[in-house]
């Protein structure tokens, strides 16, 4: 404690003489800092880089980056259509937009195109989808064979009607599209039919005769139930086609909160005006980066507006205990000081913020306006004491509440300082902005303070009111042997009803519910993963052969917690060598075809084909009506296509002479549908003659993705949440069962939360220590060390308790709340017991301007801390809430657990024995 007091003595000695060329200095150096902040100040988004920038995981990760376009970060747009074509119609609408606006987009990717893959096409369907496609060709050779020589709408409707007929209908029920056949005739009446082709192909026809120029093919469908609708694949689809994807690699800009703020900013922008011609689709932007991206911009603008909120709060607080609006302000210049100071401290040093440093200002607010208040507190007592020269003041002030001020900052820093030992990068960042921040901001006080209250103090009238308040020498607490053993057993059994409770505190690793839960990429994200059969995020493992690549494969499949393991091989078709002979089997059904142009006898349609088109339509509503129904035994769902026949019929033959353009729009729609079917005939024809495909065919741009340079990436998705502890860590630690060195967003994901939790632990733990070694060579007393820490100890457990009353658990942003709670409580003491040691109180005795000190310190530093809790982030909310918390609880247990516990063990005593 001396050399604190030669050395307060002597700074004193410097700034007291001249305080002008003090504050001078100070405020330019404060204003030279905040225009250097507004100028480097970078913020850090990337978890794993939080870890450490040597963390091994970043090395492996470096390994797939040339799988994902070189490591480039990337933003993912997620459409939500009613269908299928809807979500591509608004998919083809936004991607020219971005893609023109290359200063915001390096790339965008969205589909694979089919065409690559079409001669191998009909590989990919399944076995059973080959026979049936083969019979189909079989059951109705006669139509094809006469729509491949003569391909037009009469010819079709004509050839329909004929095989109706032909079949008694029977056939139709079971033949017509793909049932397979069994027995002719009448054994076959009653069995279930689909009409869904017909309809299909009837509805095209009655919208195009109308006007609507969108064709929709209806030949896949008859030859394969809609899996030949190429204009619907090479989407990176989600959900069994709810959802579209597209992956958009931003360009880093400058001068913005975070490096892709601007390019999220226009990607939503472009999102929201493609929107307004597709009201009926809903879009956002999700991902990695954005749910980075977003969280630290609701971090720094939450930040902003608490340090604004938690300095007025302060202020009219201090306003409101003090009465006086001279040294409330003389207080805040000197904490916007050390605040201006902190700021250009961690940007020349540090040079960034991340998730969590960036709450650095709300606790130095929080916690460094209690020197000043611990400063004023004295002043006014001295003043009482009659001294009227306003340096001689400030002398006694700085001599006797000095060493404890400093005592108190330094024990505060000291709970941050041990973050850097934790190794953990996030924390050390902060641990080393705010400890070093809480000695800047105490050495600010130390200097304007006095600088300041030579000029601005006032005397004792301005503030008598509440000097009177007050009292002089009076006592807030004056407490027996007895009622401090009552005290005790009152804390004891708090103590142990908050034990019962903090039990049910447990740790949320789930990052998702610590953002704003109106965040977009937060709403799309958690959308995803409650209608995806899959997570998105997936991990990777590389081979560096086929043999170790299939081994890997084959093992991670194995794998309960795996969903769908992804490789370059997942890409080529199944079972080739089995799916070729079918294929080559019914090459002799596939009518040769010619081009659309080599058909000259297909003119425009005339009256006559009208007429013809009309009668065929008449004969085939016949064969829709209810009693032939009944007569065929058809069942409801049958009856009800009947009568959807019968309906679009009646549209159809309407149509062709409602308009004197319809000749025109027939002859539009049949060269359409004829180029439709002579394309899927030779694109069947094709398929069926293909050879196997290999590595080799598949297009680069999806090969390389999978394999590059003799090196095989394989990707893994897991089958449930990985935003939830318990399933993420399964899912990691069964992956590195098969490979130790898996990568991916999940492992990055468990690897930064276990860094963190453990982290945390230590940082707790090591600012104990570092405390009590300081209060113990301070005091040079254990007993009084020891007393000094039992409000923290007491107020950390009340403060766990109350957490478990309120369903509140550990996350990763409340954790860092013991430090803070270290820092006011072990204050709360020192003070206290600082005052104590001066000599003149009983044990048991509080004084009440000692205890006023506490208390408005208390105050401010939850005010501080409750600032936090107006955040968007969910996290930084339950941080304000413990920390607000924490700090009522210290207060409560410094004020009533220290005269209890001195009245009860040292009851002889009048005060410490005084340093030698």
């Amino acid at each position: 404690m001396k050399l604190i007091v030669r050395c307060i003595r002597a700074w004193m000695a410097w700034v007291l003489p001249r305080p002008r060329l003090v504050l001078g200095v100070v405020f330019v150096s404060a204003a030279l800092s905040l225009a250097y902040t507004a100028a480097h100040l970078d913020v850090a988004t990337d978890q794993l880089e939080l870890i450490s920038p040597h963390h091994p995981l970043i090395a492996l990760s470096d390994r797939v980056d040339p799988f994902d376009d070189g490591g480039k970060r990337s933003l993912t747009v997620v459409i939500e259509a009613p269908t299928p074509d809807r979500g591509v119609s608004f998919l083809l609408t936004l991607v020219p937009r971005i893609q023109s606006e290359t200063q915001h987009f390096e790339k965008v990717f969205y589909r694979v195109d089919p065409g690559v893959f079409k001669p191998w096409a009909l590989l990919y369907l399944e076995r059973e989808d080959l026979l049936a496609l083969r019979t189909t060709l079989q059951e109705h050779a006669h139509m094809i064979q006469g729509l491949a020589q003569q391909p037009s709408v009469p010819t079709f409707l004509a050839l329909a009607n004929d095989e109706m007929a032909r079949r008694m209908v029977g056939e139709l029920f079971t033949g017509f599209l793909d049932e397979e056949a069994t027995q002719e005739g009448s054994e076959r009446a009653g069995e279930g039919m689909d009409l869904g082709f017909l309809i299909e192909t009837l509805e095209g026809l009655s919208r195009y005769l109308k006007g609507n120029p969108d064709y929709i093919s209806p030949w896949s469908s008859f030859f394969a139930q809609d899996k030949l609708a190429l204009h619907q694949e090479g989407y990176l689809w989600e959900g069994q086609k709810r959802f579209l994807l597209v992956t958009v690699v931003p360009r880093k800009t400058h001068g913005t909160l975070t490096e892709f703020q601007d390019a999220l900013k226009h990607l939503r922008r472009l999102i929201h005006e493609t929107q307004a011609s597709f009201p009926d689709i809903q879009a956002g932007v999700t991902g990695q980066e954005a749910l980075n991206d977003d969280q630290m911009t609701t971090v720094l603008k939450d930040m902003e507006r608490a340090s604004w909120i938690s300095f007025l709060c302060v202020w009219l607080l201090l306003v409101t205990f003090r009465r006086s609006f001279r040294r409330p302000l003389i207080q805040m210049v000197a904490l916007g000081v050390g605040l201006c100071w902190t700021f250009g401290w961690a940007t020349l040093f540090v040079g960034r913020l991340n998730m969590l440093s960036a709450v650095f200002a709300p606790l130095l607010i929080g916690l460094g306006d209690d020197f000043g208040i611990h400063w004023f507190s004295r002043y006014e007592e001295e003043e009482r004491l009659g001294y009227k020269d306003r340096q001689s003041i400030i002398r006694r002030v700085m001599d006797s509440s000095g060493p404890g001020i400093v005592l108190a900052g330094f024990s505060t820093s000291l709970s941050f300082l041990p973050f850097v030992l934790t190794g953990f990068r996030g924390l050390m960042e902060l641990g080393v902005i705010a400890g070093v921040g809480i000695l800047l901001v105490l050495l600010a006080y130390l200097t304007v303070l006095p600088a300041l209250s030579v000029f601005m103090a006032g005397d004792q009238n301005g503030s008598t009111a509440f000097r009177e308040a007050s009292g002089d020498g009076r006592r807030l607490l004056r407490l027996s042997s007895s009622g401090g053993r009552w005290i005790l057993g009152g804390v004891v059994s708090l103590c142990l009803l908050s034990l019962g409770s903090a039990v049910r505190v447990g740790f949320d690793l789930n990052p998702l519910r610590l953002q704003a839960e109106n965040a977009e990429a937060v709403v799309w994200e958690k959308r995803l993963v409650e209608h995806s059969q899959r997570s998105l995020l997936s991990c990777a493992a590389l081979a560096g052969s086929p043999e170790e690549a299939k081994t890997k494969i084959e093992a991670f499949e194995a794998l309960p917690t795996v969903a769908a393991v992804e490789s370059v091989y997942s890409i080529l078709p199944e079972d080739q060598d089995e799916k070729l002979a079918i294929l080559r089997s019914f090459l002799t059904d596939i009518p040769l075809v010619k081009s659309a142009s080599l058909y000259p006898f297909l003119s425009l349609p005339g009256p006559k084909d009208v007429e013809e088109i009309q009668a065929t339509l008449k004969r085939i509503r016949f064969k829709m009506q209810e009693d032939q129904a009944d007569q065929w035994g058809a069942d409801a769902p049958v009856v009800e296509q009947m009568a959807r026949v019968r309906s679009l019929a009646e549209e159809v033959i309407q149509a062709l002479n409602a308009s004197p353009e319809v000749l025109q729009r027939l002859g539009d729609y049949q060269a359409r549908f004829r180029q439709d079917l002579l394309e899927t005939l030779e694109f069947v024809r094709k398929g069926a003659s293909a050879s196997p495909m290999s590595l080799e065919d598949i297009p680069r741009e999806v090969r390389d993705r999978f394999y590059q340079n003799n090196q095989y990436m394989i990707r893994i998705y897991p089958r449930e949440s990985v935003w939830e502890s318990g399933s993420l860590a399964r899912f990691i630690k069964s992956l590195q069962g098969v490979d130790p060195e898996v990568v991916g967003d999940p492992v990055s994901l468990y690897v930064f939360s276990s860094a963190f939790k453990q982290a945390c632990v230590l940082a707790s733990f090591y600012a104990v220590v570092a405390i009590f070694l300081l209060l113990f060579f301070s005091f040079r007393s254990l007993g009084v060390a020891l007393l000094a820490m039992a409000p923290l100890g007491v107020g950390t457990l009340w403060t766990v308790g109350v957490m478990g009353w309120v369903g509140m658990d550990f996350n990763l942003a409340n954790s860092i709340f013991m430090p803070l709670v270290v820092a006011a409580g072990v204050e709360y003491g020192v003070i206290i017991l600082h005052r104590w040691k001066e000599g003149g109180l009983l044990p048991g005795e509080l004084l009440f301007s000692t205890a006023k000190g506490v208390i408005l310190a208390a105050l401010t530093t939850t005010v501080g801390f409750g600032t936090l809790m107006l955040s968007h982030h969910r996290g930084i909310f339950s941080l304000g809430y413990v920390s607000a918390v924490g700090s009522l609880c210290v207060l409560a247990a410094a004020i009533v657990l220290l005269p209890a516990l001195l009245v009860t063990f040292m009851p002889s005593q009048t005060s410490f024995d005084e340093e030698d």
